[in-house]
């Protein structure tokens, strides 16, 4: 099942260009325009990272934090502060009040991505295996699928229609070169696609 990450901004353009770039990537992302709204997703999203800006208007982003981690949402999950604030007084209360990471705007989405990776604890693919052919979206079928789940029940986690699904494993089925959904499970175990 793919990770969730909650995204925390007031800046509509850096929430939805945060969420195609987690998105594309695998991640299942919920947002929220301000601190009172970020209360009420995690309270029922539960996400295992969350991507908090410090400056928003009503609640701040360091109250904000504080708010998750006591209850009743009482989440334990890592927080990197996403924000304009450069000061150094600033990063160093981000860290006081729990965040694992501080990132600047402007910042580069690749770099964002590895600084997910890393505090999600997601294994780099060793250097020698071969680059998967398949989107991260596809990947996320093939784990599924490879759990044992039927279609219908890929199609409910990943919220997605039963057609939707089939034509995620019928492209599969053609990127490498297999028959049925038995030869495809094999095919990315043993090259470590999923």
């Amino acid at each position: 099942m793919a990770q969730r990450i909650l995204v925390v901004d007031d800046e509509e353009d850096i929430r939805r260009l945060v969420q195609e770039t987690l998105s594309s990537a695998g991640y299942d992302v919920a947002t929220a325009g301000d601190g009172r709204q970020a209360l009420r997703v995690s309270a029922t999203f539960l996400p295992d990272l969350v991507l908090l800006d410090i400056m928003m208007p009503g609640i701040d982003g360091f109250t904000v934090c504080d708010m998750l981690r006591a209850k009743p949402v009482a989440l334990s999950c890592p927080v990197i502060f996403l924000t304009a604030r450069r000061e150094i007084e600033n990063k160093l209360q981000g860290f006081r009040k729990g965040g694992v990471d501080y990132i600047t705007k402007p910042f580069h989405v690749r770099e964002l991505l590895a600084r997910v990776r890393v505090h999600l604890r997601e294994p780099e693919p060793p250097k020698d295996a071969l680059p998967s052919p398949l989107s991260e979206r596809e990947r996320e079928v093939m784990r599924l699928v490879s759990d044992g789940r039927t279609y219908k029940q890929v199609a409910k986690a990943m919220r997605l229609s039963h057609s939707t699904v089939r034509n995620h494993l019928h492209n599969v089925y053609i990127k490498l070169g297999v028959i049925d959904r038995a030869q495809a499970v094999l095919a990315c175990r043993e090259n470590g696609w999923i």
